[in-house]
């Protein structure tokens, strides 16, 4: 009965009088919408307010990392822009506050390959300072702001693990369905392609011919071995000092001017030179291997990963809209423009 009593005391101040409580709600948000007024705040979550400079930096950041700037975008797109940018910016504000709030951090380990991760894309401290400046931060702030995206996604990862988890039984019915017969034919990315494991010399275009055909000649003679006449002679870097092994590759991977004579060769055959639009070539033929469609077992791994990242999307926009459902939230669209 007293639990009764108080749903019909919060009922009627809520709803049909202007109770103390309707009263102090109703206080509380024209404070807030002064504030926001005052301060020109673009929303509100849960008390925490987003400024026009929180807004801006997103944008920048967001424009930055497409290779473009604001000054660019014409006014009307950049509004929507900015709506767009708001919208994730709430979303990260919510995953936050909650992950804060459950004191929940990504273990160290795994925060330190993130961050490494990052860095390892810059050739010098200097750069990689240089663009965290261009973003807003400090060196140290981009740090410790990549620490809390990791732990972030790692909040997420764990509120949407049992939704996403895919078991052996659906990724192998997946496969049943989708990587169709012999006779049909397989679809494509159920195939291995024909591969090749090749090494090469190569020089490139203008004055390379006669030296080409004269590494040729030392080939064929024997007078000096594949390995040693492509760390003497190959201009391409990356293979030079391997001997110019290429490694596997199938014909999708390099232009059709180099493939097309190289899957003319049978294993342990050595081309005559020949000229590419970047410039003359000598190949060997290691190894091949032919078409052949790809068992389950060998795909399993990339089909529970295709699976689990459809489920995680589709999770994660029901997980955020439960998020917003429950939230105090306050958006202020006059203070976008």
């Amino acid at each position: 009965m007293l639990y009764g009593a108080m749903l019909l005391y919060l009922l009627v101040d809520l709803k049909f009088c202007q109770g103390p409580l309707r009263q102090a709600m109703t206080s509380r948000r024209n404070a807030s919408v002064e504030a926001a007024a005052r301060h020109k705040w673009v929303a509100i979550v849960n008390l925490e307010p987003v400024t026009r400079e929180q807004l801006d930096l997103a944008v920048r950041r967001h424009l930055h990392q497409r290779g473009k700037r604001a000054e660019e975008i014409p006014p009307g797109n950049l509004v929507m822009i900015k709506r767009a940018v708001l919208h994730n910016l709430i979303d990260d504000i919510l995953v936050r506050q909650h992950a804060d709030g459950e004191k929940f951090t990504a273990p160290p380990e795994e925060i330190e390959a993130f961050v490494e991760s990052w860095r390892s894309q810059f050739a010098t401290p200097e750069e990689r300072a240089a663009r965290a400046e261009r973003q807003g931060l400090t060196d140290a702030a981009a740090t410790a702001e990549l620490a809390r995206i990791w732990s972030r996604k790692r909040w997420l990862e764990k509120r949407i693990s049992p939704a996403v988890e895919v078991t052996e039984e659906e990724a192998r019915a997946w496969f049943e369905a989708n990587h169709g017969s012999a006779e049909d034919g397989f679809r494509e990315g159920f195939i291995e392609p024909e591969k090749v494991r090749a090494r090469h010399i190569f020089l490139r275009s203008g004055e390379g011919e006669e030296l080409i055909r004269e590494i040729h000649r030392q080939l064929t003679s024997g007078a000096a071995s594949f390995e040693a006449l492509a760390k003497q002679y190959s201009e391409d870097p990356r293979s030079k000092e391997k001997g110019g092994d290429l490694n596997w590759f199938s014909r999708a991977r390099l232009p059709e001017d180099f493939t097309g004579p190289v899957f003319a060769l049978a294993p342990g055959q050595v081309s005559e030179p020949f000229q590419t639009r970047l410039g003359w070539h000598i190949v060997e033929v290691l190894e091949r291997e032919e078409e052949r469609p790809l068992p389950y077992e060998e795909i399993a791994a990339a089909i529970r990963r295709h699976l689990e990242n459809q489920r995680s999307e589709a999770t994660v926009a029901v997980l955020m809209e439960k998020l917003r459902d429950v939230a105090n939230l306050q958006l202020f669209p006059e203070h976008i423009e």
